[in-house]
């Protein structure tokens, strides 16, 4: 018998590629308004170079772009990458040249007060000090140093937030490394959570550092040396180039016509991305050998 695969349109807020990737854990509505940015989206990224919806990969330091990636953050943007850790890093780097805006000044403001969770969780009324938020089940051991997670619990009171789409088996291995007491309930809501806290603890695949920054809170990053890139671990990158991250950098990131991060309340949001793309024209690009256009479901 012939075994059939089941295609679906791999895009931002495509119930069915959704459903694969977090089962049961809906998604909120709030990711609903980053429609009319992704209709935006050109088919294909620079010389017919594939655009491609959450996956990540990586030729390191070379000097050519294969690709260009993008994923949903903060239920607030679009994220554009190219397919490179070198040329991630430059574009974000180059937009701490740019000047702050009353657009950056605004977004900004927007994350610290307006962050919402990218699923529908339980809201909670408790407080606790120092939150670490932990990655998911298939990167958690990855890139999650366990010796400083498992001291900051044992010298700070640290508390541990497992992500919503954390399996039963790395619950179990959780609760039997770190004990049942210091671990949260995984379908709380991680930002209702974030609000109430004064110290932060995130891996850089996270956006809710980036959140407590904006709230003027502490940051602890708890990656493991040399992990490979994750969804915002150029970013972290950057802000945490001197040993702590700088507000003002933040805001001048959000200020950025090119950066890559196209808000969805943007000015002028189709320029963001065009500006984007020109960013790389003058990068050497490799032609796919497997071609895809981008099919967003535009209406």
């Amino acid at each position: 018998m012939t075994i059939e695969t089941l295609a679906f349109n791999d895009v931002l807020n495509n119930e069915i590629a959704h459903f694969f990737k977090s089962g049961n854990i809906r998604r909120s509505k709030e990711n609903n308004k980053l429609d009319k940015i992704h209709y935006l989206l050109p088919k294909k990224g620079n010389y017919g170079t594939n655009l491609e919806y959450d996956i990540w990969y990586d030729f390191g330091t070379e000097n050519k772009i294969r690709g260009y990636l993008y994923t949903d953050v903060m239920t607030k943007f679009v994220y554009l990458k190219p397919a490179s850790t070198l040329y991630c890093k430059k574009v974000i780097r180059d937009a701490l040249n740019d000047d702050i805006t009353e657009e950056g000044e605004k977004i900004f403001q927007d994350i610290s007060r307006n962050n919402t969770d990218k699923y529908a969780l339980r809201q909670t009324k408790k407080e606790y000090p120092y939150v670490i938020f932990l990655a998911g089940s298939n990167i958690i051991k990855e890139i999650t140093d366990d010796i400083k997670v498992k001291r900051a619990i044992d010298t700070e009171g640290a508390v541990l937030k497992p992500h919503p789409l954390t399996s039963p088996f790395v619950m179990a291995y959780l609760r039997n490394r770190y004990g049942k007491q210091n671990l949260l309930d995984r379908k709380l809501s991680g930002h209702n959570i974030l609000n109430r806290t004064r110290k932060i603890g995130c891996t850089s695949n996270s956006e809710m550092g980036l959140i407590g920054l904006s709230q003027g809170k502490r940051i602890e990053l708890f990656d493991r040396k040399k992990i490979a890139t994750k969804t915002y671990t150029p970013i972290y990158a950057v802000l945490f180039e001197k040993g702590y991250p700088v507000i003002d950098d933040f805001k001048r990131i959000l200020s950025s016509k090119y950066s890559g991060l196209i808000y969805y309340d943007s000015e002028n949001p189709k320029q963001n991305i065009k500006n984007f793309f020109k960013y790389f024209k003058d990068i050497p690009h490799v032609k796919p050998k497997n071609p895809k256009s981008l099919n967003t479901g535009r209406k």
